[in-house]
């Protein structure tokens, strides 16, 4: 006797309605603007694959991503209104357990070498980084050619600025990134060699006025705890300098009415040394911890300069986000694949490889940006392994990588012409 159970009613009488969930309020204004998306076919699919689905540059849909970004980080279920935007394909819902990922990166060789996955990067496969017209895609520029420009324009070229020195690229800042992700890298990695690497560069005058603020704040920057010897105000002109030395003044500073841009994180955070967070409507905020630094554990020398130098490279670490997330084109088909699940993808790790060997030069030592533990977490959060080409771009299919080179010989000649 009495009433049978409520699974068991629902099971037995197929009658049974059950409870339709109701659905987000935003969703469901998302849905009735954006509709249903669209499955394309295998066909598509494999003709897009093969042919390179060519970019029609940002929808006006692009101009809501900075103020939805706020809303999907406090409820992850609104990611899909992005997806819609980007035009990301939804994730399958796998049942399987994924493979296990690389621990380290003699694993990380052996997997990619067993894999043989074909390289997808645009210079192996430049059909799948095609736009359209250049009208949808901004076209970068050297400053040199813009020294005509209005006053306002003029904020980002260096003062006092030898003619022979190329202060770096004029890139047009707009409420959504403008720019193909790997062009705008290969053409920084130009101009980082032509400026630092090349044997006939020079000395600029911004790179003497970061060594004389690194050898004055030396105490600070390599204190203890930076929480109690640099303080925000100071972080914030280190910011302005390297912004200036590694970018050419290009990652947008912080809004200072919305935001103070740059702080520590909270001593008991043990997961990560830096976080970066770019909005067209704050810029770029830098959280650095006060007292983690890579190579901590490591027995050296000098462990001033280690804790230096590696603290620099977590702040470079950082800006390198930031600046990819402000002028890369998120609707090129490539985006993804190249930022990564977790921004470490192809176009971080050449433009981090290329800038710890210019600061190799600039600092006068090694500086760890963390590229291998980031290239590790990035396959383990997205299942993708590299390709052989893109490990060897890298700089990661040797066991021990010497030293570049050139990096070696500009040091010693940057160092003879400072002692002199």
């Amino acid at each position: 006797m009495g009433n049978p159970p409520v699974s068991d009613t629902s099971a037995n009488n197929p009658t049974v309605k059950r409870k339709r969930r109701r659905l987000h309020p935003l969703r469901r204004i998302a849905k009735l603007i954006l509709g249903n998306p669209k499955t394309p076919s295998t066909r598509e699919q494999i003709r897009d694959h093969e042919q390179g689905k060519a970019c029609h540059g940002p929808s006006k849909w692009h101009y809501l991503l900075p103020f939805l970004e706020p809303l999907i980080s406090l409820d992850p279920k609104l990611s899909f209104i992005e997806d819609r935007i980007l035009g990301r394909p939804p994730q399958p819902k796998t049942e399987t357990e994924p493979s296990e990922a690389p621990r380290n990166l003699d694993e990380l060789r052996r997997d990619v070498q067993e894999a043989d996955v074909p390289c997808e990067c645009d210079e192996c496969a430049p059909k799948l980084y095609k736009i359209t017209t250049t009208k949808s895609h901004g076209i970068i520029k050297d400053q040199l050619a813009n020294i005509n420009r209005s006053r306002r324009s003029k904020g980002l070229l260096y003062e006092n600025q030898p003619k022979q020195v190329s202060p770096g690229s004029y890139l047009r800042l707009r409420f959504r990134g403008d720019y193909e992700a790997m062009t705008l890298v290969r053409h920084h990695m130009a101009w980082l060699d032509a400026t630092y690497l090349h044997p006939s560069a020079h000395i600029t005058p911004a790179v003497h006025q970061l060594r004389s603020l690194l050898k004055a704040w030396h105490p600070q920057i390599t204190g203890l705890d930076m929480r109690r010897t640099l303080s925000v105000a100071q972080l914030t002109t280190l910011f302005t300098h390297l912004n200036r030395v590694f970018f050419s003044g290009c990652v947008p500073t912080h809004n200072a009415t919305l935001t103070a841009g740059f702080s520590y994180l909270p001593e008991q955070q043990r997961d990560c040394f830096g976080k970066s967070l770019f909005n067209p409507l704050i810029g770029t905020q830098i959280l650095v911890h006060p007292t983690l630094y890579r190579g901590a554990g490591t027995p050296s020398h000098h462990p001033d300069i280690l804790r230096l130098n590696n603290r620099l490279g977590t702040i470079i670490h950082e800006m390198c986000h930031a600046f990819l997330k402000a002028y890369s084109c998120r609707s090129c088909s490539m985006h993804e694949a190249c930022d990564g699940a977790t921004g470490h993808g192809r176009a971080w790790q050449l433009l981090a490889k290329k800038l710890e060997e210019a600061a190799c030069v600039v600092l006068g030592g090694e500086v760890d940006m963390g590229r291998g533990p980031s290239l590790l977490r990035e396959i383990a959060c997205s299942g993708r392994l590299p390709s052989c080409h893109d490990l060897e771009a890298y700089g990661m299919n040797v066991v021990q990588a010497p030293a570049p080179v050139a990096c070696v010989e500009k040091k010693e000649k940057w160092t003879v012409r400072l002692a002199g």
